[in-house]
C-alpha cells in the first residue's frame, strides 16, 4: 500500500548508507526504538527514505535491523515504511561499484558470487524488490530523490509509478531514441529515485506542484542530495533529510 492517513506521527530518515551505528542512535535518540532495535514508536510511521546499502561496512545489519523493526513495528500497530533508493536499485542489479569490498569477500566465504546476495534467490533481495519507490503518509510524499515536474503529464496513479519502477528495478537503465512511461521514471535524471531538481535545477512553485499533485501530496520529503542541516526548500514543500552522520564501526566480518 502506497498511501496512508491515519494522522499518526512520522520519524523519516534517510542515506544511512550501510551505518548500523547511526541507525540505531538515530532511532533510539527519537524514541523509535530501543537500544536492542525493538519498536517503541507505538502506533507511529518511521520512513527510511532509501539508500540504506553502500559505501558503509555494515550493510547486512541496517537491512536485518530495518526488516526486524518492521515485523514489531506491525505487531504494535505502527508501520516501517522502506523506500527504494538509488543505490537499493543499484545493488538489486548487482551495481556494487559503491558497496563495502568486504561484502565481495563474504560473498565468497558462502561460495557466491556478489550479485547473489540480493537476487531473487536471497530473502533480503526479495524483500527489497517488493518495495516502493513513493509513498504518500498523511498528506505528505516520500520519496528518495524527488517528483520531476513532467510525471504528471504520464496521468499514472501512485500504485502505477511504482509498479512500473518495481518492475525495472533488477533491469539496468538505458536511455531510448523516444522516451516513454518506463524510461522517464526508470531513469538516472528524471526518476524518482533518482532525480535533484529540487536542488540542482531553478523550479518555480508551479513545477514542484505539478510533482506533487501527480501523487496527491502537500509536500515532499527527500533523500539523495546531501544538505548541511535539514533544510526546507520551495516554501517548505520541499523537505530535504539527507545529512551527514558519524561513520560506522561494525567494519569485522562476518557482518
Amino acid at each position: 500500500r502506497a498511501i496512508h492517513s491515519d494522522g499518526q506521527p512520522i520519524v523519516a530518515l534517510s542515506d544511512i548508507e550501510s551505518g548500523f551505528g547511526a541507525f540505531r542512535d538515530f532511532l533510539v535518540a527519537h524514541g523509535v526504538a530501543d537500544s536492542a532495535m525493538r519498536w517503541t514508536f507505538g502506533t507511529g510511521h518511521l520512513v527510511l527514505v532509501g539508500d540504506f546499502v553502500d559505501r558503509g561496512a555494515s550493510t547486512t545489519p541496517v537491512l536485518w535491523a530495518a526488516y526486524a523493526l518492521e515485523q514489531s513495528a506491525r505487531l504494535a500497530g505502527g508501520t516501517v515504511h522502506f523506500i527504494i533508493g538509488n543505490h537499493e536499485i543499484k545493488n538489486l542489479q548487482a551495481n556494487f561499484q559503491t558497496a563495502n569490498e568486504k561484502y565481495f569477500h563474504i560473498a565468497g566465504i558462502l561460495g557466491k558470487q556478489q550479485s547473489q546476495l540480493f537476487d531473487n534467490n536471497a530473502f533480503l533481495g526479495r524483500w527489497l524488490a517488493s518495495k516502493n519507490v513513493v509513498e504518500v503518509i498523511n498528506g505528505v510524499a516520500f520519496v528518495h530523490g524527488g517528483l520531476h515536474p513532467d510525471i504528471g503529464k504520464y496521468q499514472l496513479s501512485i500504485e502505477e509509478i511504482n509498479r512500473i519502477v518495481r518492475e525495472g528495478y533488477r533491469t539496468p537503465y538505458y536511455s531510448p531514441v523516444t522516451v516513454t512511461q518506463e524510461s522517464f521514471l526508470r531513469s538516472g535524471t528524471t526518476g524518482p529515485a533518482w532525480y535533484r531538481g529540487y536542488f540542482k535545477d531553478d523550479l518555480t512553485a508551479e513545477q514542484v506542484e505539478q510533482g506533487l499533485k501527480s501523487v496527491g501530496a502537500n509536500a515532499v520529503v527527500v533523500g539523495h542530495t546531501l544538505q548541511g542541516k535539514v533544510n526546507t526548500r520551495h516554501s517548505g514543500k520541499v523537505i530535504a533529510i539527507d545529512v551527514k552522520h558519524p561513520k560506522d564501526y561494525l567494519t569485522s566480518f562476518p557482518f
